[in-house]
């Protein structure tokens, strides 16, 4: 059953709360007896001003998400069995962006730029209960409908800090999204919306009065009565403050991305971000854009350069091999600052792994061998804190890093290590990076020698030591031998009869391939086998790699020791 189907079959707050994956006296407590429900702060907005938030505590939050995901999905449901039409609404809409919304509007002779005032205070508890209720496409029950407005709405309106707020605001804001996008087809316009930010755009000689028409005598412009009326008439009120008309031959931009020939950053907010990595890469702290201060916060950062990277590969319009081939400005600049935030300036020590399902495997036993507890990580107030950070193989890591795992990637990255010092004059290296990897022939072929031509390490299947040094922070371990088996591979530390358990009838195959159809693969024996049943599993086979774990970390902290200017002094 489809999940819209779910929901309009729904009746009551427990079978809600069921779909919610809540039991319905955990569901009802967080709407009815949890006092606060939210925290109140301030955030400085650019234009000037503060915005206020309202930010769920963790209980509705929780509730608040898995809504908003609920409702994302009924979407997804609602969009299958509806004829193919151009996007309305871009915020908070997968698969969409600022940088689909801003694409529709690429040279054109007229960008006109608007915001609704007040957006989510505009839109208040009788208008989500109705839209639930009375609109054809959800339909639903009312004491469903009812709930829902409960779990989305603060003091009888949408606040900004909830992770609902979005999703339910483009439902309430879907017949404004038809009305204005009929005006503009009547006028030969392209019309969307990114949460309050609305735009027009076209190309005609002269821009429609009914949508907007300049002063005479000035270089103002004012909204047309039909656009004001229907935007009036669906509930919202214009933020005249911010309302702009761009014309061919200078700037046009839409949320916020220039539009003029091709979507863009501008060239001004670049060259800032370019300004602070080489303050960042220099001396450890960088200049906020908004105010000049300096901070050594990354995240920020982080922030504005996959903004950037984003909408420049976007554009890009090369294939994936050609763009890392030939990497543009903006690529070569997020990655070397992914290089610094995961290798030079790790927060945590860092383990980098052949694979994801390698990160699972660890995590476990780590979690469940107390003896390597504090060191390696303990529980705290009932959840286990890793003392370790794994690297994630995310899609950005696997793009612009070009880490995908497997030891291929693994020697890209040693080889990446000799240029540390030409490329970053800060260089704080307080915690190690420890590649792990199966002895086994791959790493025999791709990384042994690296080892050796690069760091002068001399790495054999037969070699003995708990870890290898190869150059700063940056250490190499190797699975151990057993007994019986002189290459081995991290599974081979499982108890035997966990490899042989089938599955519909498949064995276990650490070397699957895609598209093997007589076994399943590591991914499938990490999500199905170990993490169903870690609490039982006995991992006391992996004891002997987490001691080499534990050595390369006593040895990076007596570099340490020994490097700093006290033990120098002595």
């Amino acid at each position: 059953m489809e999940w819209i189907e779910k929901l309009r079959a729904a009746t009551s707050l427990a079978d809600l709360a069921v779909i919610l994956n809540f039991t319905p006296s955990g569901l009802a407590h967080t709407l009815y007896k949890l006092d606060p429900k939210y925290i109140a702060f301030d955030i400085p907005k650019r234009s000037g001003g503060v915005r206020r938030i309202r930010a769920p505590v963790p209980q509705l939050k929780l509730a608040q998400r898995r809504l908003a995901n609920l409702l994302s999905d009924c979407l997804d449901d609602l969009l299958k069995g509806a004829p193919q039409r151009r996007p309305l609404a871009h915020g908070f809409v997968r698969k969409r962006s600022i940088i689909t919304n801003a694409a529709l509007h690429k040279r054109r002779r007229y960008v006109l730029n608007l915001d609704l005032q007040d957006y989510f205070p505009s839109i208040n508890f009788g208008r989500v209960r109705a839209v639930f209720m009375k609109d054809n496409n959800w339909s639903l029950q009312e004491k469903v409908a009812t709930v829902i407005a409960q779990i989305a709405c603060d003091e009888h309106v949408l606040p900004q800090g909830s992770p609902c707020s979005p999703v339910i605001s483009n439902v309430v804001t879907h017949i404004l999204d038809v009305r204005l996008a009929r005006l503009a087809r009547q006028h030969k316009c392209t019309y969307s919306r990114f949460v309050d930010d609305i735009t027009f755009s076209t190309g005609r000689k002269d821009f429609p009065p009914e949508l907007a028409y300049q002063v005479p005598g000035t270089h103002q412009w004012e909204l047309g009565a039909p656009l004001r009326q229907t935007i009036e008439r669906g509930g919202f009120q214009i933020n005249p403050a911010k309302t702009r008309m761009q014309y061919r031959g200078s700037r046009q931009m839409a949320t916020g991305l220039t539009v003029n020939d091709k979507v863009n950053i501008r060239a001004e907010y670049y060259r800032f971000a370019r300004a602070m990595c080489q303050h960042l890469f220099t001396d450890g702290s960088y200049r906020r854009i908004e105010d000049d201060t300096a901070i050594s916060n990354l995240p920020p950062l982080d922030g504005i350069l996959q903004h950037i990277y984003r909408v420049k590969n976007h554009s890009d319009r090369r294939e994936a091999d050609e763009k890392k081939k030939k990497p543009i400005a903006a690529r070569k600049l997020y990655r070397k600052f992914l290089f610094y935030k995961n290798f030079v300036r790790p927060r945590r020590p860092l383990i980098v792994t052949e694979g994801k399902t390698d990160v699972v495997y660890l995590k476990y036993a780590i979690r469940y061998l107390t003896g390597f507890h504090p060191r390696l990580g303990e529980m705290e107030n009932g959840k286990f804190i890793n003392a370790l950070r794994f690297l994630n193989y995310t899609d950005t890591v696997r793009d612009v890093l070009q880490l995908g795992g497997g030891t291929g990637d693994l020697s890209f990255l040693i080889n990446e290590y000799r240029t540390i010092e030409a490329k970053y004059g800060h260089r704080p290296m307080e915690f190690p990076v420890i590649i792990v990897v199966d002895n086994d022939a791959g790493a025999r072929e791709k990384l042994f020698g690296v080892a050796k031509s690069l760091c002068n390490i001399t790495v054999t299947h037969t070699s003995s030591e708990a870890f290898y040094h190869l150059k700063h922070n940056l250490y190499l371990i190797k699975t151990p031998s057993l007994p019986d088996k002189e290459q081995t591979c991290i599974e081979d530390f499982f108890p035997p009869e966990l490899l042989t358990i089938t599955i519909d009838g498949k064995p276990f195959d650490p070397n699957h391939k895609h598209g093997d159809h007589d076994s399943y693969s590591k991914q499938v024996f990490a999500e199905k086998i170990i993490k169903p049943q870690a609490a039982s599993i006995d991992f006391k086979g992996f004891v002997p790699l987490l001691h080499r774990i534990v050595a390369a970390l006593d040895d990076f902290e007596g570099r340490m020791g020994a490097a700093s200017p006290a033990a120098a002094a002595k």
